[in-house]
């Protein structure tokens, strides 16, 4: 009889529990380390792991759309626990050339805190019997064999060594991914880097949902090189709103209530400045900073040792502005799955990390493009292109329904960025007659 297949994953926030829920299917036994304690309290709420979790997190359509069929039924429970969903093109966005048209889509948007989605996926994963959880331990390297070079397991703290046939690393950006592959001789690879010196400040309010019942999420972007400040006004369960307010290019706003209140105030975005000035605050200000892209080209590195996958933010971490980060993990997670199924936990983690890459190319252009203005030096030229693009569909958006779907359908990543290529929307946003 033969022994039986185990996977492991490191990390138990969002990005480990999507991938366990995954490996589920694949493996007879499934093990979650997490260094947090997360089987103690069930119910939802904010971790030491994840200090983004106090910030207003986006879900684009082709994310939902993933955790749904890896979680059948969890918009319906999400919906009983409170969290508002709408057409994300009937949503008002102010950008600094005006506000968006009103416009139907097929990009259902349902909006709700990290805690909450984490603890309804944790619920789900824990209850499958593959899968356990090891938490309030901390990974303290990565087991390689000497002969075959692929990697066997993990070390931890206090618990020795766990053996598996695959790791999982999705311990977020802050997490020691590069440094346990390079102590086991891995090439370091090369990163990606633009930081566009993005940071968030946010606080909870007490929402009546009476007084605004066609308001869920209302948002006013940055953009360079001159709109440093903007915010967001989102509804989330047990009637708040959770406003953030953001600064890039070095701009920050306050932790101080006061400062908080006149940041707001500052922006043009009235349904932001009317929320902090009218609505009780329910908690203190959380800021949240070092947001930039990075991303570790672990595709490039040749040889890739088998038994081994990084994924989600410990992969690239993108600029949360622009709410790819959460659906990008989902559909590594289900790409992670196919590859398995096609090649096995050896040959197919260099397909993975190869096929994981292109699948980042679009969200990471779609939102360093525009974080490239920010910076002083010289932009290569293909950002520096298509941030001109890039910038010229956002300034027509407010005059062109049909090219704001368009955009929409591509930044919710159903839609392939050819679509905003069309003649008659290449003209419209170049300003000519189509």
């Amino acid at each position: 009889m033969a022994d039986p297949s185990r996977a492991l994953v490191v990390g138990g926030g969002y990005a480990g529990l999507v991938t366990a829920r995954v490996l589920a299917d694949r493996f007879d036994q499934v093990t979650v380390v997490e260094q947090d304690d997360i089987t103690a309290r069930p119910a939802p709420a904010h971790r030491r792991g994840t200090p983004q979790s106090h910030h207003p997190h986006g879900m684009l359509a082709r994310g939902a759309r993933t955790l749904e069929e890896l979680f059948p039924g969890l918009r319906d429970e999400l919906d009983k626990e409170g969290a508002p969903h709408i057409d994300f093109g009937c949503l008002p966005m102010l950008y600094p050339t005006g506000w968006s048209p009103s416009v139907p889509t097929d990009l259902a948007t349902q909006t709700y805190s990290r805690p909450l989605l984490e603890a309804a996926l944790r619920r789900r994963v824990l209850a499958l019997e593959t899968v356990t959880v090891l938490d309030r331990t901390r990974v303290d390297g990565l087991v390689r064999d000497g002969r075959s070079g692929r990697v066997t397991g993990v070390r931890t703290d206090g618990h020795g060594v766990h053996t598996a046939d695959l790791v999982v690393i999705a311990a977020g950006r802050h997490g020691r991914a590069l440094t346990w592959l390079t102590e086991i001789g891995v090439p370091r690879p090369a990163v990606l880097a633009v930081d566009g010196r993005l940071s968030y400040a946010s606080r909870p309010y007490r929402r009546d949902p009476v007084d605004r019942p066609d308001l869920r999420t209302s948002i006013q972007a940055t953009l360079a090189p001159g709109t440093r400040r903007g915010g967001v006004v989102v509804a989330i369960e047990d009637d708040r709103w959770l406003v953030c307010l953001f600064g890039a290019d070095g701009e920050r706003a306050p932790k101080d209530p006061e400062g908080f209140a006149d940041y707001a105030a500052s922006l043009a975005n009235p349904y932001i400045r009317t929320a902090v000035r009218d609505c009780e605050p329910l908690g203190a200000v959380h800021r949240y900073g070092g947001l930039g892209g990075e991303w570790y080209r672990y595709d490039r590195v040749r040889p890739w040792p088998g038994g081994v996958v990084v994924l989600g933010d410990a992969l690239c971490g993108l600029n949360p502005l622009y709410g790819h980060g959460m659906t990008v993990a989902a559909v590594q997670a289900r790409l992670l799955g196919r590859t398995l199924d096609d090649h096995g936990p050896d040959r197919g983690c260099a397909v993975f990390q190869r096929c994981a890459a292109r699948a980042l190319l679009v969200p990471w252009y779609l939102s360093t493009s525009l974080d490239q203005g920010w910076r002083t030096d010289r932009v290569p030229v293909t950002a520096a292109l298509a941030r001109r693009y890039l910038d010229r569909v956002l300034r027509r958006i407010p005059s062109d329904p049909e090219l704001y779907r368009r955009f929409l359908r591509v930044q919710h990543m159903v839609a392939a960025p050819l679509t905003l290529l069309t003649p008659s929307a290449r003209l419209r946003s170049m300003g000519g007659r189509s």
